[in-house]
């Protein structure tokens, strides 16, 4: 060890780096087995165990939570993988580079938005009392829907949003 003592200091800064942002923070992991309580902090709360995960995985509306996550998936791996590339292939045989750039600016900014701004912007369209897109149905015609409580619409309103918000990026 002393002969290499110079090749053991060089380690040195890459251990600190994984003891102080790696295993330091996995103490927080254990606060899944305490009954957290902010008043008591984290080291005085009560210790419960597997507790938390007895009631959620017992839970009867585990399956259908599971189910969803996993449909949801399945919808981003169909609907929205793809469109990054389509995009990037349509921008590339773009022969004018200032419309090739200011779309793909256009494009780009919704992925530093932040999700509350996305899901406000989406309620401001689609609320029944003055939504955008229930006044155009409603000018046309036709009768308001409550897009944003119907369970129909949910999983395509999540897509669409993660398609906007992210297909740039």
């Amino acid at each position: 060890m002393l002969r290499n003592r110079w090749l053991y200091l060089m380690l040195l800064p890459g251990i600190l780096f994984f003891l102080i942002f790696k295993y330091i923070p996995m103490y927080g992991v254990l606060i899944a087995f305490k009954n957290y309580q902010p008043f008591l902090g984290f080291w005085d709360s009560k210790w419960v165990g597997m507790k938390h995960f007895d009631r959620f995985f017992g839970d009867p509306l585990f399956w259908r939570l599971l189910r969803n996550t996993f449909v949801l998936a399945l919808y981003n791996i169909v609907f929205f993988f793809p469109l990054p590339i389509v995009i990037a292939l349509m921008l590339n045989e773009l022969r004018k580079e200032f419309l090739k750039r200011t779309i793909q600016t256009l494009v780009y900014i919704p992925h530093f938005m932040s999700w509350v701004v996305i899901v406000s912007i989406v309620y401001l369209f689609f609320t029944t009392e003055g939504g955008l897109v229930n006044e155009a149905i409603k000018a046309l015609g036709g009768d308001k829907i409550n897009f944003l409580v119907s369970a129909d619409w949910f999983r395509t309103f999540i897509t669409a949003e993660v398609i906007w918000k992210e297909t740039g990026w």
